[in-house]
């Protein structure tokens, strides 16, 4: 594994976080924004395996925390959590170009749900209602449309092909 693939690999994805919490930060539909990072963390994770997944969402996951209200940590626990389960399953899937991407954006995305869920139970209870609401329905679809349009894209484009020693 090379230092500076690592290290381009989560400045990707952190720029995604940043560009959907800043820029996107009012929605695109019904107030909702697709998870652009979220996305290319699991297309990332499935590519190149658990410890890259898990730094750059860590890392991403943080300055998501930062730039949004939420408690430092909450969205870098998700992340982290959720880049090491696609890890596992490096080398594993057969990547269709169309309905794989679209089945992992989805499950990815009600992954994220059900962490928040637990993560408001344990610690802010009186919030973990707001989690399963018609908003989720709405990022659910908004991620399966752009999610085989974005692993297309960085797979053409090669930016997270793996190096011989990664393979």
């Amino acid at each position: 594994m090379k230092i500076a693939g690592a290290l381009f690999h989560t400045i990707i994805i952190t720029l995604l976080a940043v560009l959907q919490s800043v820029v996107f930060r009012h929605g695109l539909i019904a107030g909702v924004t697709p998870d652009f990072a979220l996305v290319m963390l699991l297309f990332s994770s499935i590519q190149h395996g658990s410890f890259k997944a898990q730094t750059a969402g860590f890392i991403s996951g943080l300055v998501q925390d930062v730039l949004s209200i939420t408690p430092l940590g909450f969205h870098a626990l998700s992340r982290t959590l959720i880049g090491f389960l696609y890890g596992i399953f490096k080398g594993k899937l057969f990547m269709d170009p169309i309905l794989v991407p679209m089945l992992l954006a989805t499950f990815g995305t009600f992954l994220k749900a059900v962490l928040s869920f637990l993560t408001f139970s344990a610690f802010a209870h009186e919030y973990a209602a707001v989690v399963f609401t018609r908003s989720l329905g709405v990022e659910l679809g908004l991620n399966a449309l752009i999610a085989p349009f974005l692993f297309a894209v960085f797979k053409l484009a090669g930016v997270f092909k793996a190096t011989r020693e990664e393979r």
